[in-house]
């Protein structure tokens, strides 16, 4: 029974040696899929091999066992032959004295012991043989199994290199792709560089489109994709074609391109994308010499080539920063740019903020990560700035204004009372200023964060002309200035403490110190370098203000909506007329005219000079951030 036994497990382990032997020759499909097919065979003829390797190596252990218990037997059994023949021995010499005693049953004792102990040296001798037999049936097995398992990690290293393999053809693809672009025209750039842009966009546009496709259809598309972001995969642009450009009304020009692209994955990209080691990319099993030579030539031949293009992914930790590139804008973060091989300036912008500056040479995808950090700088001239309430909403568009000298005060001699002479100043810090009065979607959102009454809601409402004379009205107040408003007409019946209230609940917010312009600071930003009447000239024009007799369809009706004229050379809106505006001094002081005042009041230098706690449906105010 045990030869039969080991009859069936040596046959087990040879069927294994044999198939094996097989498997040693060439494989002919390469493919992953078939590859994994005889993987899968080879695993399950590994674990019978190893449960066949189990089954004899039980059977040596217990045929150890035994012929230790066999050998223990022996001197038993030695100890049993020699008190056997010491009885009969004994009864030999009873024989002597008495011729009647029965000897009988000890020589049978003796001889059984005899029997019994050849019969243990024959099983020993049996034993022995069996046991060397399996042992050498053991040994050879553990080879084989080894050798098993070297077939196996050989599928396995054919499997990844086949992976690569596959991954790259599916990246040595070819298509074409329509893309529409967009752009608004920049007033510094001919029709030509906006076309030109336009078309650039179109193709990157594509490009991407392309890329982020090969990604979605490769077939290990989620594992390559957890690796995109660092990888070098390449697109080439093989060529384009222009199929439709036009220019609309406003400045703007749409294309549409065919872009005729080809995928690559250069050097050891695979092996980056499927998180195998860069071995099985560089490894060439026909010419295995050449492998590091094509690797650099690969990495050679990407550079500086505006075919080849890669996917630069830019992001910041602010909301509604903007992003150029090469000097050309790309909207805020988080972005993707597909951009050609070689050396690339990026810049990530936000008022008040310091900017991101960081060369990019390009020769893989790449991600770049900005913390933008707040600024304490001189503001330049024009520089737009708006910072971000919590809930992402937006606070006040602000204006940057440097430091500067200028003329304050009446230059022409209009000799109304409450106006200064004219003198030399200078503004020593630099600071941001309202683009436009706050509004009543500002004011808005303040009350609805806070629950703030206005002074005219808690007392009796509001001043309204009448009759050539404010007087309190007490159904007047910011919500209901007695004419018809939206949120983008400036905020009215506020009072110097309601403007102070609004303007610390903003410093709050945005963690920067928000106040009233003072005079002198409201001045330099209402004149913008001029020394006439208005920031335009002397002479108030027609339409070109929000004030009584000014040509416009709200003068001595209504304010009307801010940004309705145009700017100052600083970017300002309504500097002049709409709504008489707050500013911060021992005493309280309004400038710049209103909706119902006439011209002459209007003027640069001249100064509305109130009462604490007046508030009128005239009046309003504009914010400053300091620097």
């Amino acid at each position: 029974m045990r030869l039969a036994l080991l009859a069936i497990t040596v046959s087990c382990l040879s069927i294994g040696a044999q198939s094996f032997a097989y498997e040693l020759a060439p494989l002919q499909d390469k493919s992953v899929e078939s590859l994994e097919v005889q993987l899968s065979s080879k695993e399950a003829e590994y674990e019978s091999f190893i449960t066949s390797l189990s089954l004899l190596n039980t059977q040596v252990g217990n045929e150890t066992d035994k012929l230790g218990l066999l050998r223990s037997q022996g001197d038993e059994l030695q100890t049993a032959r020699d008190q056997a023949l010491l009885n009969m021995n004994e009864q030999y010499e009873a024989l002597v004295d008495n011729p009647d005693q029965d000897i009988v049953q000890a020589q049978n004792a003796y001889r059984q012991a005899i029997q019994n102990q050849k019969q243990n040296k024959d099983d020993i001798k049996t034993s022995v043989t069996l046991l060397a037999e399996l042992k050498k049936k053991l040994a050879q097995a553990n080879l084989d199994r080894f050798t098993l398992a070297n077939a196996r990690e050989a599928l396995i290293e054919e499997i990844r290199i086949a992976r690569v393999k596959r991954l790259q053809k599916e990246f040595d693809h070819q298509g074409e792709l329509n893309a529409s672009q967009v752009v608004t025209c920049d007033a510094q750039e001919t029709l030509k560089q906006c076309i030109t842009r336009s078309n650039r966009l179109a193709k990157q546009k594509a490009s991407k489109a392309f890329v982020d496709n090969l990604f979605a259809r490769a077939t290990e598309s989620e594992l390559i994709n957890q690796n995109k972001d660092d990888s070098a995969a390449q697109v080439r642009l093989l060529n384009h074609k222009v199929i439709t450009g036009e220019f609309s009304g406003q400045g703007n020009y749409s294309t549409t391109v065919t872009v005729e692209l080809e995928g690559f994955l250069p050097n050891a990209e695979a092996c980056k994308l499927l998180n195998l080691s860069t071995r099985y990319c560089t490894y060439d099993q026909e010419h295995p010499a050449t492998a590091a030579v094509n690797i650099d030539a690969g990495n050679s031949l990407s550079l500086n080539d505006d075919s080849v293009l890669y996917e630069l992914t830019v992001r910041s930790d602010q909301y509604d920063d903007e992003v150029f590139i090469d000097g050309v804008s790309y909207g805020s973060t988080k972005l993707s740019v597909m951009l050609s091989a070689g050396n690339h300036e990026v810049t990530i912008t936000k008022p008040g903020y310091l900017d991101h500056r960081e060369q990019v040479r390009l020769n893989k995808n790449s991600t770049i990560k900005a913390e933008l950090v707040k600024a304490s700088i001189n503001f330049a001239n024009g520089e737009k700035i708006q910072d971000i309430l919590p809930g992402d909403e937006l606070g006040p568009e602000l204006i940057g204004v440097p430091a500067g000298r200028f003329q304050m005060g009446d230059m022409k001699g209009a000799g109304l009372s409450n106006e200064k002479p004219a003198r030399g100043e200078q503004i020593l810090k630099s600071f941001a200023i309202g683009q436009n009065q706050i509004t009543v979607g500002d004011f808005k959102h303040f009350v609805k964060e806070t629950n703030y009454v206005t002074e005219a809601e808690s007392e009796n409402g509001c001043a309204a002309f009448v009759n050539g004379q404010p007087e309190y009205n007490s159904v007047l107040n910011w919500r209901n200035p007695g004419f018809k408003q939206t949120d983008e007409h400036p905020v009215v019946c506020v009072s110097d403490k309601d403007s102070a209230v609004y303007l610390n609940w903003l410093s709050k917010q945005t963690e920067r110190k928000y106040r009233l312009p003072n005079e002198m600071e409201w001045e330099y930003v209402a004149r913008a370098g001029s020394v006439d009447n208005y920031w335009w000239g002397n002479d108030i024009g027609n339409g070109k203000a929000n004030c009584a007799y000014c040509g416009s369809k709200w003068s001595n009706r209504s304010t009307s909506p801010v940004k309705s004229f145009r700017a100052n050379k600083l970017g300002l809106y309504d500097i002049v007329g709409n709504v008489w505006e707050l500013t911060n001094g021992e005493k309280v002081v309004a400038r710049g005219g209103a909706w119902n005042f006439a011209p002459k009041l209007a003027r640069a230098s001249v100064r509305l000079e109130l009462s604490p706690g007046f508030r009128s449906n005239y009046l309003g105010f504009r914010a400053l951030r300091e620097n």
